[in-house]
């Protein structure tokens, strides 16, 4: 099995494995307007984290690309709570920032 992607790890590379995870996410208990709103949120955090970005550019700064940023910070974040995963400990957070910012501009995202 050495050499080959994890199975989820494959089937999120393809659309329909992105399209049902998203799903998931979206489809908590609710109406169809909460799930309406939660897509509108997620929306507006990337958009948030964008303007941190332009605004750490105006500054002279080097801000780590917006992949590079979900994949290292909020994607270990949000999977903890999709799949029931306690709550990190205190200071998890503050630990993926120190990774990230060390691998800025670099190719990790894994």
């Amino acid at each position: 099995m050495a050499g080959r992607p994890a199975r989820p790890v494959a089937s999120i590379r393809k659309p329909e494995g992105r399209l049902l995870v998203r799903a998931v996410a979206l489809s908590m208990p609710g109406s169809a307007q909460a799930q309406g709103e939660r897509a509108q949120h997620f929306e507006r955090r990337i958009h948030a984290i964008e303007r941190i970005r332009e605004r750490a550019a105006a500054r002279g700064e080097n801000p780590p690309p917006l992949e590079q940023i979900l994949d290292q910070l909020i994607a270990p974040l949000y999977l903890r709570a999709i799949f029931g995963i306690e709550p990190p400990a205190t200071g998890y957070p503050e630990l993926l920032v120190d990774r990230l910012l060390s691998n800025a501009g670099g190719s990790e995202t894994a």
